[in-house]
């Protein structure tokens, strides 16, 4: 059967939602920190991180400082702000321009809070109160995805503009509380929910006409990025793709480039060495088998490549992978 009558088939018995896949290839995590209430005044100074982090204003509210650009941000109760990319930021109670060395460390301050050490410690009754809530987002940074370059630098949803929000942050914050049973797990879960929610509302908001989430709203282009994410066996090639979705190669090539950052051979060879890497370390495959399911016909081809992306040879990878296995 011809290739494309291959894709065709699959295609329709089994498609697949693209940013869910996107999301598993970049190894999405997430965690809740705290749930903590702080008395007035407070305030920190979170750095830039490699990981993403958000924040829920769960009563009460307080201000947000965007330091690049000398912003602030009201988060209300019920409000959430997310930094996908890990921006600089400032927390505190009210909008004054703080000095960092001001303000206590982010980190310093969850680390606090773990051990039972809140800073802000209300000191008895107080109507100065804020409940916050606070978590970190984070991924495979050594993939270089158009995802991670289409990504805000924060996020801001307001709970009257989303009916969803407060019942997710009322779940959220009493879960982290009570730490009951299993709660750890139940939490991680859901914050992942609130990373593709947030990024669903940014989405909506955006309406853009370039960008890796807008090539998901579009038709065509969303299913080549389905065909190339059904095809683990590297067999279709770029002409194949501007066929299945019927354009001409270049029109096809000029449109998948503007919406998703870069070529569909880029994408292409890209996404095989993404799975490569999964199959290192998730399975004992020989390379060689590895090798032909990302396209390439000698070990030696693909080895090449995979350090030109990776920076690090296969056999490294999976040497890296069997030590933390046994570690474990």
């Amino acid at each position: 059967m011809h290739i494309i009558n291959v894709i065709l088939f699959n295609f329709g018995r089994c498609s697949i939602d693209i940013l869910a896949n996107v999301l598993k290839e970049i190894r999405l995590s997430s965690r809740t920190y705290f749930c903590a209430d702080f008395e007035t005044p407070w305030g920190m100074d979170i750095p830039s991180s490699q990981h993403g982090g958000f924040h829920i204003a769960v009563t009460g509210e307080f201000y947000v400082y965007i330091k690049h650009n000398h912003k602030h941000i009201h988060l209300k109760e019920g409000d959430i702000i997310a930094f996908p990319l890990g921006a600089a930021h400032q927390l505190s109670d009210n909008n004054t321009d703080k000095a960092a060395d001001s303000l206590l460390n982010g980190e310093s301050v969850v680390e606090a809070i773990l051990s039972g050490n809140n800073p802000f410690e209300p000191k008895g009754l107080s109507n100065s109160l804020n409940t916050v809530l606070c978590g970190a987002f984070n991924y495979d940074t050594s993939l270089n995805h158009p995802l991670f370059n289409d990504l805000p630098e924060y996020i801001h949803i307001k709970s009257s503009e989303l009916p969803w929000l407060q019942g997710l942050v009322s779940v959220l914050s009493n879960e982290t509380r009570t730490a009951k049973p299993g709660y750890s797990v139940l939490v991680d879960r859901l914050t992942e929910v609130l990373f593709i929610q947030l990024l669903r509302a940014h989405m909506l908001e955006k309406n853009a006409d370039s960008g890796f989430l807008s090539a998901l709203n579009d038709s065509k282009i969303n299913a080549a990025l389905t065909a190339v994410h059904q095809d683990l066996k590297g067999n279709i090639n770029v002409g194949q793709l501007g066929e299945l979705v019927g354009m001409s190669r270049t029109s096809f090539n000029q449109r998948f480039t503007k919406l998703v950052g870069e070529s569909p051979k880029t994408y292409l060879t890209n996404f095989r060495l993404q799975n490569a890497k999964n199959s290192l370390l998730n399975n004992n495959s020989p390379i060689i088998q590895i090798a032909e399911n990302a396209g390439y016909s000698s070990e030696a081809a693909f080895s090449k490549a995979f350090k030109r992306y990776y920076k690090v040879p296969p056999g490294s990878v999976r040497k890296k992978s069997a030590e933390q296995t046994l570690d474990n």
